[in-house]
């Protein structure tokens, strides 16, 4: 994907009252998303450009979400040739990771982990084969996609092989998931409570341990461990979870993101 979008002319073209243009707060690692206000209502609308097929999931994945429960966002797409941009309204809130960096409240960070427990419990219902045919919907075609726009190809091939060894397990164990429910992609509203699920690039259809263990990545970074979330969820859900690979998952999560951060902050990328 072109890291060179075309936003204003796009935004002009969606958007014809908006008066001002930025980058969110935290932007991602491709600087893709803006955020454009209306000069009527004030009113805030993401734009998010995107691979075609990736936009058409993600549009797709979102609507199964919300028709189960799950907040996220309600995407349109715009397409003007061969740039394809998801456009939602902004969920109002802070990102859960603005809220740890301001202080919040151990309490309140296992308030919001509960919440995103009963939000998983939800996702591990959706019939996953409805929608197995949607392309690039299996978490190593997301791997893959992700890993090449911030690196390069051939990090991308040997980080999504593995992934899709991974969750080469039981069928039974399958479903779509948001495999990205960290603090950067999840929205705190004003009450406290869990606004909505961002970044549907991550939603794909991966083993339910898989899933779990890459929400429980920052948990154990948080926490130092994983095994209280484990059990929490076990017994809200009626579900059993395999410890040792959620605990080994949630380790290499940590330290490919590491390795991928240092390798696209230090010029390792595709030409």
């Amino acid at each position: 994907m072109s890291h060179k979008f075309n936003v204003l002319d796009t935004v002009a073209k969606v958007q014809p009252t908006a008066n001002s243009v930025r980058p969110p707060k935290i932007p991602g690692s491709l600087n893709s998303v803006f955020i454009a206000k209306s000069g009527t209502n004030g009113h805030e609308t993401v734009f998010k450009f995107n691979h075609r097929d990736m936009a058409i999931k993600n549009a797709i994945v979102a609507e199964i979400l919300n028709d189960n429960g799950v907040p996220a966002p309600r995407i349109n797409l715009y397409s003007d040739g061969a740039q394809w941009c998801e456009v939602y309204p902004l969920i109002p809130g802070r990102t859960l990771y603005e809220c740890i960096n301001n202080g919040m409240s151990n309490q309140a960070i296992d308030a919001v982990y509960n919440e995103l427990l009963e939000l998983f419990r939800r996702m591990s219902k959706i019939d996953w084969r409805a929608v197995e045919n949607i392309h690039g919907i299996h978490t190593h075609q997301v791997a893959r996609t992700n890993i090449t726009d911030v690196n390069n190809r051939a990090i991308a091939y040997l980080f999504s092989g593995a992934v899709r060894a991974v969750n080469n397990g039981d069928i039974r164990e399958r479903g779509l998931y948001h495999c990205g429910i960290t603090p950067k992609n999840v929205i705190i509203g004003p009450g406290g409570y869990v606004a909505g699920l961002i970044d549907m690039d991550e939603v794909a259809i991966a083993d339910k341990n898989y899933a779990f263990g890459m929400m429980a990545a920052k948990y154990q970074q948080l926490r130092g461990q994983t095994t209280p979330l484990i059990n929490h969820y076990q017994e809200l859900s009626g579900q059993i979870l395999r410890h040792r690979s959620i605990n080994a998952i949630s380790r290499a999560t940590n330290i490919s993101k590491a390795v991928m951060w240092h390798m696209a902050h230090f010029g390792v990328r595709s030409k």
